[in-house]
């Protein structure tokens, strides 16, 4: 017999533990990651025994007990996943974090050598330092195959027929019905992708998309031209004006913590770690300046903002577990401020914004068609008897899709455990459908309305309690649906 509130306890602390380990490393402020301990420590929580007693009580559950064992199973099986292979990871990690790239004699750590590559004009220099970074690569890949392999055996020992098969199961989504959605979306935007994104990169890189490759699609989404508007020091200036309007004061949100230390071994990319939900949150940025350090800021401060607001006297179940497209929706909410005409004028020195918004909708346009073809490579990867090959189809329908040379060696890499592309996917569906109903209900710069933020907190309250399809019904829409999106950016290219 389980003690169940014993183990929504431990759950919490665990969550919270891990949670803590990743904002230690990946803010640089250690270099080593030592998942076993936490892992080993509550051990208990990851066996098969606790994962089938937890089907079997679902299955006789009803309303909100089965909601609350829904969020728990899929945790449980992820996790009991993750801890086969937290050895092998905690490797992986580490190498990530010590690694150093060598360029002209300057040594760059391998977790910034991207970000540098996607800010570096010269071609040839980029180049470059996009093949040093991809022989470090090479190394993890060592790592990443046997960690690949370790997972999709222990699906199959869960009693899955792969690893595919246990995520749609535990998600509840149905992989094939969004894969199809996807690929309606990808054929509907085939001719404007292709013709917007072969004229931006003959214009901004030199090269046409037939022959560029992935650098010199970082160096054009990168956008160094629109830098001036976004300056380095007035990056969290602008996130505080913005949730000001909203009616949230960032500085007297002492649940928030903002980390701008630079650190040699921080990751260059802002993220939100959720330490204590909702009483330990902390917003890291290393500000670098420009539209994508803005739009990262922004978005893990939707993240942060979420989690902040979420009611402390909710289950475990519903503040950490759920539907992570939920929490990922209001921090592309927040994101896509840098795209509403009507706020860039109000907050910035942008004037004449058609350029810059027909740009940064194909940059949009480019992730959905990107993850579109990640779910359809995840699907192929995570239902394959074997990786051998997996390489060359990870070469073949990332380049159907997006059009451009891909690196084989990055098939290992370039996909997030569990299936997280789903959540991406259905956020920025549910997004558009939530700022629609924003922009219904208090105007066009509901941005600046205090009562669209005491909406928006109302819906922060509930955690991750609901899932985005029953979001977007209590919203009025009958599910989700990509109508919405494709309607957008047509607007903007038409």
């Amino acid at each position: 017999m389980y003690d169940w509130n014993k183990i929504r306890q431990d759950v919490e602390n665990f969550s919270s533990e891990l949670e803590k380990e990743w904002y230690l490393n990946l803010s640089g402020l250690k270099q080593e990651v030592n998942l076993s301990p936490i892992y080993n420590k509550y051990g208990h929580l990851f066996t098969k025994e606790l994962i089938l007693a937890l089907k079997e009580k679902r299955e006789h559950a009803k309303g909100e007990d089965e909601r609350k064992l829904r969020h728990l199973q899929r945790f449980f099986a992820s996790r009991y996943l993750v801890n086969t292979v937290k050895e092998v990871t905690e490797k992986a990690d580490t190498m990530e974090s010590k690694e150093t790239v060598r360029l002209d004699g300057e040594t760059i750590p391998f977790r910034q050598a991207f970000a540098r590559a996607a800010s570096e004009p010269n071609r040839e220099k980029r180049s470059r330092l996009y093949e040093a970074r991809n022989e470090v690569v090479e190394r993890i890949n060592v790592l990443s195959l046997a960690r690949t392999e370790k997972l999709h055996e222990t699906s199959k020992e869960l009693g899955y027929s792969n690893y595919a098969a246990l995520f749609e199961t535990v998600r509840g989504i149905d992989f094939h019905q969004l894969e199809k959605l996807m690929q309606d979306f990808i054929a509907k935007t085939e001719s404007t992708y292709v013709n917007r994104m072969e004229n931006a990169l003959l214009d901004k890189v030199g090269v046409g998309l037939d022959d560029a490759e992935l650098h010199d699609m970082a160096f054009l989404l990168r956008a160094r031209e629109c830098d001036e508007y976004f300056p380095k020091e007035g990056a969290v200036r602008a996130l505080s004006k913005m949730l000001a309007r909203l009616g949230f004061c960032l500085e007297g949100q002492k649940n928030i913590m903002i980390d701008m230390e630079e650190r040699p071994t921080k990751s260059p990319r802002a993220f939100c770690s959720a330490i204590r939900i909702p009483q330990e949150i902390k917003l890291v940025i290393l500000p670098q300046g420009g539209q994508d350090d803005y739009a990262s800021l922004f978005h893990e401060a939707g993240h942060a903002e979420h989690c902040a607001c979420t009611n402390p006297e909710l289950a475990v179940e519903y503040k950490r577990l759920g539907d992570d497209s939920v929490s990922e929706a209001f921090a592309y909410l927040l994101e896509y401020l840098l795209t509403d005409e009507n706020w860039l004028k109000q907050n910035t020195p942008l004037r004449e914004t058609d350029e810059y918004l027909d740009f940064f909708s194909l940059s949009k346009l480019y992730f959905l068609r990107r993850y579109g073809a990640k779910l359809s490579y995840e699907l192929k990867l995570h239902r394959a008897d074997t990786l051998e090959g997996m390489d060359e189809v990870y070469k073949e329908t990332l380049e159907e899709i997006l059009k451009f040379k891909h690196p084989k060696n990055r098939f290992l890499t370039d996909w997030d455990d569990g299936f997280y592309c789903t959540q991406y996917l259905r956020a920025w569906i549910f997004e558009e459908q939530l700022r629609a109903t924003l922009k219904e209900r208090f105007g066009e710069e509901w941005f600046n309305n205090k009562e669209a933020g005491a909406f928006l907190k109302n819906l922060w309250a509930y955690g991750q309690k609901y899932d985005a399809v029953e979001l977007a019904r209590m919203l009025g829409y009958r599910d989700l649906s990509i109508e919405q999106l494709l309607s957008s950016l047509q607007k903007r290219f038409s």
